[in-house]
């Protein structure tokens, strides 16, 4: 349909909803022309139309265009959307209060106040606006996107012949699928997408569409509900290891000892045929915390798009689609963080599709209980993205909300939402009883057709097939579920579920322990430092920032921290490997010491010394992030996925942050190669350290990620020199085994004089030392192990009470504890007392954790006294004090005990 031509029409509605609200006021406070249109509109209100009532054109037009305004803006509250009809969700909002009388009255009164020549048009709209399929476009604020979303929506037209066929058969096979697993194992949880069967004839138009567009590789962020239907039938996955797996086969046969994950949490990479050629889908292993999985589906989509624009691709060949479900989707915060990533620079994708199976329930909860706004998409609204609301029992409306979602988020690069109103047959899980807490709905979802049998019917009656053909479709899917259920109970993985292609060149974590030689030869290091220094010509450097830049290259004896990683990144990039460091002010550093971007501070323009080194070297990000620390380390996560040859690191603002990202971090981080065989290196650099600044900004809370330590799946570490950091930083690359590092970053130690490296102990034949040590001239009797920043304490009081019995072992890496480098000191003093300090206070830091480990190393060294005595500060709640005062003293009796 065309729409009215107008000068109004540049106008939005909320524009002309305020200049009502002043007309209403005030008429005279109105310009004379906005004036006139609502006296005009009023007059048509009370005039009766037809029977020789003379109505002037511009009055026409004006009506005309108010009432195409209110379809646009509130056509969806209209919409036939539940296919349960028992909700009566278009005419009330989700607190169940009556929907708003204007938007009410103007369905009831626009076929009764439209004028001649214009009643067809309201005809038109209801039934473009107020049918099985609807949009939201009011919210987007470019008046360009708005416009031809609402062009693209009223043009949009019935599937083709074929595409109808392929969603029935789709349907079928959904159908199918789901009723052999309830037969085999009618009392096993399966999630089924019974009620949701819709699902699969979308994914799969949107795969069809993506082959069509020139897209190779489909990114799915995956949920419970229909995952394991979609699996067999839209991503190919092969039947038999989907039912071998569900009889309990182990995922990861060739790997021992491996804990695995159920069916539905694992993910799957394969090639999808479509009629424009191959596409590669992986869908991405995901655990039941709701919402966590979106940020890592951006962030393996945000990887393989920066190859394709290396390429001169740019990111138009890989494309990310994610699942939610409205109960989890309106409310878990994953999903806000999500969306405001989408148009940073940083972080985006070129558009998300995201898919919402609106089963109209939680797991008991309903929507009035569930959400506050009208709709599940709510959070879509902060940004320009299409949103789509589509009755999940129309198949002809959810293909052309699929392909009306792909046109958007293809032609203008931002993300589309298809809101897929269904139901849920069965329980939450197929041993839940629902009916117990909703006996009425579930009544009528007793009573409703499958939606295959209503397709089904609506094709045989266009003539596109028959009863006969589909009788012989649905025995085919019954014959092949049949053979592989047959074939399941011998099918073995002929693989160990390492992941191959780009990760083929890496080993396990577990199966690698050579050390690689991390050092750099001296005089690369300063010709590096040069660059790192060199100032472009005509560039206006801030004073403070230039005498840091000289410093570079004048500091050769005695290296910070800051300029010890600026070595360790420009190395590694003119050795050929991307680096990526991303996280709150990373840049110049939320302590002032990186600076890794110049500003001109006459132009504003800014000047990246790594980015400049060569013309062949790697790439090299450094980006400020959002203050997001869940989504953003997800994405960071995504990216260390698919980037098994490259650093790429997430850095806290402080350590105590990472609170914020826990679910990640214990979801994905330290368990996704145990539970998916999902190997990442990503580095977590988290600030501590205690320094009288309070509760907050103190401790990265070391005993939490001790505890998730096990198996070796993880690297923790304390380093205390520049020189340790920077080989840490390099063998985090070198070394074939890819396993996350997390680093206790330090504070204090970026400035403190003693804190420094010769540029000598970053050169060849150098590399990362686990364990550092202070070793008195006398012969020792006290033995205290420590790390950070508290060693450097100890030292000096050490220095400046003369005492010259005791040593000093500083534990550079605390996971996996360095037991062949502690060894050889241990059995050097077996008679000297042993004491473990920290800052900490005793129920959090590295004691608790360390303390059987350490005493079972002494027993194996046969010392003396092998029991072992902790200096720390006493329990507490809090990880520190607020008052820098207490602070001080605190910690200096602390020093003292340690030797005493």
């Amino acid at each position: 349909m065309r729409r009215t031509t107008s000068p109004l029409a540049a106008a939005s509605a909320n524009y002309l909803e305020g200049l009502e609200a002043v007309f209403r006021k005030d008429p005279n406070a109105l310009e004379p022309g906005w004036r006139a249109v609502f006296q005009l509109l009023d007059e048509l209100a009370a005039t009766p139309v037809g029977n020789g009532v003379h109505m002037p054109p511009q009055v026409k037009e004006a009506q005309a265009l108010a009432l195409a305004l209110a379809y646009y803006r509130h056509g969806h509250r209209l919409a036939d959307l539940d296919p349960l009809r028992v909700l009566d969700a278009p005419l009330r909002n989700a607190n169940g209060a009556p929907m708003d009388a204007q938007v009410a009255s103007a369905a009831v009164l626009a076929m009764e106040q439209a004028p001649k020549g214009t009643a067809r048009d309201a005809e038109t709209l209801h039934r473009l606006h107020a049918g099985t399929l609807a949009i939201e476009t009011s919210h987007i604020d470019d008046a360009r996107l708005r416009s031809g979303l609402i062009d693209a929506f009223e043009r949009s037209e019935l599937p083709s012949p074929e595409t109808r066929l392929a969603a029935l058969a789709q349907l079928v096979a959904a159908e199918q699928f789901e009723a052999f697993l309830a037969v085999k194992w009618p009392t096993k949880k399966r999630f089924g997408g019974e009620g949701a069967d819709a699902l699969a004839p979308l994914m799969h138009r949107l795969l069809e569409r993506a082959g069509g567009a020139g897209i190779r590789h489909i990114v799915i962020g995956p949920m419970h509900r229909g995952r394991l239907n979609l699996m067999a039938n839209v991503y190919g996955e092969p039947l038999v290891e989907i039912l071998a797996k569900f009889k309990g086969a182990h995922p990861f046969a060739g790997a021992d000892g491996i804990a695995a994950d159920v069916p539905y949490h694992q993910g799957f990479e394969g090639k999808v045929a479509t009629s424009a050629g191959e596409v590669t889908i992986t869908v991405v292993p995901n655990p039941s915390h709701l919402e966590a999985v979106n940020p890592v589906v951006l962030g393996r989509v945000r990887a393989p798009q920066d190859d394709s624009r290396r390429e001169g691709d740019g990111a138009g060949k890989v494309l990310g689609i994610i699942l939610h479900t409205d109960a989890s989707v309106a409310v878990q915060g994953s999903v806000l963080e999500m969306i405001q990533l989408s148009g940073l620079e940083g972080y985006s994708t070129a558009g998300t599709i995201h898919v919402i199976v609106n089963n109209q329930i939680g797991f008991t909860t309903e929507p009035h209980e569930a959400r506050t706004s009208l709709y599940c998409t709510g959070a879509w609204k902060s940004i320009d993205s299409a949103i789509l609301h589509v009755n999940g029992n129309d198949a002809d409306a959810v293909i052309r909300a699929a392909d009306l979602a792909f046109d958007f988020r293809h032609e203008h690069r931002r993300d589309a939402v298809i809101d897929l109103i269904c139901y849920r047959k069965n329980g939450h899980n197929e041993i839940d009883e629902p009916r117990f807490t909703q006996p009425l709905i579930y009544r009528t979802i007793d009573a409703a057709p499958a939606l295959r049998a209503l397709y089904e019917e609506t094709l045989i009656g266009v003539g596109l097939v028959s009863s006969e053909e589909m009788t012989v479709l649905a025995q085919k899917h019954r014959d092949a579920l049949q053979a592989a259920y047959q074939s399941a109970a011998d099918h073995r993985p002929n693989r160990g579920g390492f992941p191959s292609g780009k990760w083929a060149s890496r080993v396990p974590a577990r199966a690698e322990s050579n050390e690689p030689l991390t050092g750099v030869r001296e005089e690369r290091l300063i010709e590096l430092l040069e660059k790192l220094s060199s100032i472009p010509q005509g560039f206006s450097l801030d004073r403070k920032v230039a005498r840091l830049m000289r410093a570079h290259a004048t500091s050769q004896d005695a290296l910070r921290w800051a300029t010890a990683e600026a070595l360790a990144f420009a190395s590694l990039l003119t050795e050929g490997v991307r680096v990526r460091l991303s996280g709150q002010d990373v840049v110049r550093g939320a302590f002032s010491h990186r600076h890794l971007a110049l500003t001109d501070v006459e132009t504003g323009k800014r000047h990246v010394p790594l980015a400049h080194l060569s013309l062949d070297q790697a790439s090299f990000e450094a980006i400020n992030s959002p203050l997001s620390e869940y989504a953003v380390l997800g994405f960071e996560y995504g990216i260390s996925l698919e980037r098994p040859d490259a650093l790429t690191i997430w850095e806290a603002q402080f350590g105590d942050f990472a609170n914020g990202a826990q679910i990640i971090i214990d979801q994905f981080v330290v368990s996704g190669e145990e539970k998916w065989m999902q190997p990442s290196g990503l580095v977590l650099l988290l600030p501590h350290g205690l320094e009288g600044q309070g509760p907050e900004h103190s401790s990265a809370r070391p005993e939490r990620i001790l505890q998730l330590a096990a198996k070796e799946n993880i690297e923790i570490a304390n380093p205390s020199t520049p020189a340790n950091y920077f080989h840490l930083l390099r063998r985090q690359v070198l070394r074939r085994a890819r396993k996350p590092l997390f680093v206790t970053s330090p504070k204090t130690l970026l400035r403190l004089p003693e804190a420094v490296s010769p540029l000598s102990a970053l050169g060849e034949g150098e590399s990362f030392k686990p364990v550092l040590s202070c070793v008195p001239h006398g012969s020792v009797r006290r033995v205290i192990l420590s790390s950070g920043k508290l060693a450097y304490e100890l030292e000096k009081h050490q220095h400046m009470e003369k005492i010259d019995n005791t040593a000093i072992l500083r534990l550079e890496r605390l996971y996996p504890l360095p037991e062949s480098a502690l060894l050889p000191y241990l059995r050097r003093w077996r008679d000297a007392d042993f004491v473990f300090a920290q800052e900490e206070p005793a129920n959090q830091g590295w004691w608790s954790y360390l303390d059987r480990p350490l005493e079972r190393l002494l027993h194996e060294a046969e010392v003396a006294k092998p029991s072992l005595v902790c200096i720390t500060r006493p329990a507490s709640p809090s990880p520190a004090g607020s008052f820098h005062g207490d602070h001080e003293k605190d910690q200096e009796v602390l020093v003292r005990r340690a030797f005493t």
